[in-house]
């Protein structure tokens, strides 16, 4: 366009009080036009994008991936008969007496079908939960038994699922709802897409949502 006259951007600039105080709405047009305007002297503006997370997990069991395997005389390396989780989320592994520990190893892969792994200790009857969120289970290992034809070892799912991308800090999930109420459960900030993971406080049955809104 034609560059104003001095007249018009002085009068465009005591249009109003507003405008005066504001620095002047002609003279911010011609700044803009005519490139003029300051640079600022530190800090960035970047576009950030929010997202809206929605799943329907199923009920958290211990033996949502496999049902009970007997323990025999050495390790044991099971690839059939598993479950993958509904939604990628943590596993969980428990003996069925005291006597049974050793470690259960994950081989899978994560939200992202990158190859994960995880190691898990079981503690006889309690059952233990991993750290990361598996979105497919390909196989694990069992540990040998201490009491011969009595000890079993499942694996499940818990009730932490895991989130779509690496979420670096608390600040960045800006709401966690469950059926359509705000949930009390806890977000863990892994900064690792594995470990990026929300631990529901509601009660999934795989009809209820769980909604995640963040900044990505």
């Amino acid at each position: 366009m034609a560059r104003m006259t001095t007249l018009q951007i002085r009068q465009l600039d005591y249009m109003n009080e507003a405008s005066r105080k504001a620095g002047g709405i002609g003279s911010r047009l011609d700044e803009i036009e005519y490139g003029s305007v300051p640079n600022p002297d530190a800090g960035t503006i970047e576009a950030l994008s929010v997202m809206s997370y929605v799943i329907t997990p199923a009920l958290q069991t211990a033996v949502y991936v496999h049902a009970a395997t007997l323990l025999t005389t050495g390790v044991q390396t099971i690839s059939t008969a598993i479950t993958n989780p509904d939604v990628p989320r943590i596993l969980t592994v428990k003996g069925n007496d005291g006597n049974v520990t050793g470690n259960v190893v994950f081989t899978g892969t994560d939200f992202d079908d990158n190859a994960l792994t995880e190691t898990i200790a079981l503690s006889g009857t309690s059952e233990v939960v991993g750290t990361k969120a598996f979105k497919t289970v390909t196989s694990y290992t069992i540990p040998v038994y201490a009491v011969a034809g009595t000890e079993t070892v499942s694996v499940g799912v818990g009730v932490k699922v895991g989130l779509p991308v690496a979420i670096p800090g608390i600040a960045s999930v800006l709401a966690h709802n469950f059926d359509g109420a705000v949930d009390s459960g806890t977000v863990t900030t892994g900064g690792t897409l594995p470990t990026s993971i929300y631990a529901v406080a509601g009660t999934m049955d795989g009809a209820k949502e769980v909604q995640l809104i963040f900044i990505a």
